[in-house]
């Protein structure tokens, strides 16, 4: 199979497109100083390919003067449980990358399992010619107790300490700010300080670039696509690598077995074989991103939404970024007509779900409160607040009990428990 679908790219001659990301990736990371960037964009984008595209020696050749000057250590932060783990674990890419350092003092390295910010300092100290780029990916995964705001004050010591030459380059979904407010860190955190202003997104490809996608590796296994055949991929995949390729993938093994493909056929197939990974998507967006996605998708009038036109411009912008809608005449469409396909069955199912009715009972609101304090930690019912579009902190009361009586009351008061109940589930399974 020509194409690589799921897996990361992980040789530069299979990676596609990106030019204008990697580019500045290099204007950033390459210039006088060395500076932090932050990479967004949502599952299945591309982040990872990116992050292994970009520190790989072929790319660095071509776009820095000097490559042997850097060094770029990756790191998967779903992999790191603690912050002392992610130190020991960047201490042991630094070694296999740099080397063991000779030190001209002493220095008696912590223990296994309590490996310190010190550690990391005490041995880059040692390498000042050497810009070390931290490629952290995953930094989504964050979220566990372990990690707090003084993780995150950590880091942004590390990239400031004049004797040696580091920036983080960091890959999530969710932007920095909204990141560090799940750690309590304040916005007026200097650890944002350390970031270029405006992201790096993994954003739809370019139209060259997404046809140059489906074509090599079709052709390098044989296949060649007619135009036709290339525009009915790019409709139906819209311009995300990911769904590109597998979309493409599916014509290529048709036209293998002398079969011709059915776009219509393969539109629902794959809406029906990706519908996981939407699912990713959709439990990440804010309520406002899918309220914006559905009316889109069934073409209805956006000035016809609650938004301010400010709020309305935000989140449409954000969709863009992210690649899940292009602008045509300043129109939003849904990129992809596979992506669009299960919008509208994902809105069909939300209107013909036959009504719940709202408990009524105080031991049916009990259950929910106890689901919520017994299977969730204070820093999950956090992530559950947020993914429901709620304000945490705005929820009266410390403690977990109070703040899970708080969020029933909070659904109970909307008539719309069943958006908590389907939260819970989801997270959960079928508790309640």
């Amino acid at each position: 199979m020509s194409y690589i679908v799921g897996h990361p790219i992980k040789h530069p001659a299979d990676f596609y497109g990106r030019h204008e990301q990697t580019t500045r990736f290099f204007e950033i990371i390459g210039g006088r100083q060395a500076q932090s960037v932050s990479v967004l964009g949502v599952r299945r984008a591309g982040k990872t390919s990116f992050l292994q595209y970009v520190a790989h020696p072929t790319t660095m050749a071509r776009y820095l003067p000097d490559p042997d000057a850097y060094t770029m250590i990756y790191l998967d932060m779903s992999s790191c449980k603690t912050p002392s783990d992610f130190y020991q674990r960047l201490l042991q890419r630094l070694r296999i990358s740099l080397g063991r350092a000779k030190t001209d003092y002493l220095w008696k390295e912590s223990p296994d399992g309590q490996t310190k910010l010190y550690d990391v300092e005490a041995y880059l100290c040692q390498f000042p010619e050497t810009r070390i780029v931290l490629l952290l990916d995953e930094f989504d995964h964050l979220r566990t107790e372990a990690f707090t705001q003084d993780f995150l004050t950590e880091l942004r010591a590390m990239t400031g300490v004049l004797d040696y030459d580091l920036a983080c380059v960091t890959a999530s979904y969710w932007d920095l700010y909204t990141l560090g407010a799940r750690l309590g860190l304040p916005p007026t955190s200097p650890f944002y300080n350390i970031f270029y202003p405006t992201p790096i997104y993994m954003s739809a490809l370019e139209l060259t670039e997404a046809t140059a996608l489906i074509d090599t590796p079709a052709a390098k296994g044989g296949v060649r696509f007619s135009e036709d055949e290339v525009r009915h991929i790019q409709e139906l995949a819209g311009s995300l690598p990911f769904f590109v390729q597998a979309t493409a993938a599916k014509w290529f093994r048709n036209k293998r077995a002398d079969a011709t493909p059915d776009p219509e056929a393969a539109r629902q197939q794959l809406a029906a074989d990706l519908a996981p990974y939407f699912d990713q998507w959709w439990h990440n967006f804010s309520s406002s991103e899918r309220t914006v996605l559905l009316a889109v998708a069934g073409k209805r009038p956006l000035t016809d939404l609650s938004y301010s036109p400010l709020e309305l411009d935000g989140i449409v912008r954000r969709l863009h970024s992210y690649g899940l809608l292009y602008l045509a005449d300043d129109v939003p469409h849904v990129n992809g007509r596979i992506f669009h396909t299960w919008l509208r069955q994902y809105a069909q199912l939300q209107a013909n779900r036959p009504a719940v009715a709202q408990p009524a009972t105080g031991a049916e609101l009990a259950r929910i409160r106890h689901a919520l304090v017994d299977s969730f930690d204070l820093d999950e019912l956090r992530t559950l607040c947020f993914d429901l579009g709620m304000d945490f902190e705005s929820l009266p009361g410390q403690s977990k009990p109070a703040k899970a009586r708080e969020m029933v009351n909070y659904w109970r008061n909307r008539h719309d428990l069943t958006r908590l109940t389907e939260a819970i589930r989801y997270e959960r399974g079928n508790i309640i």
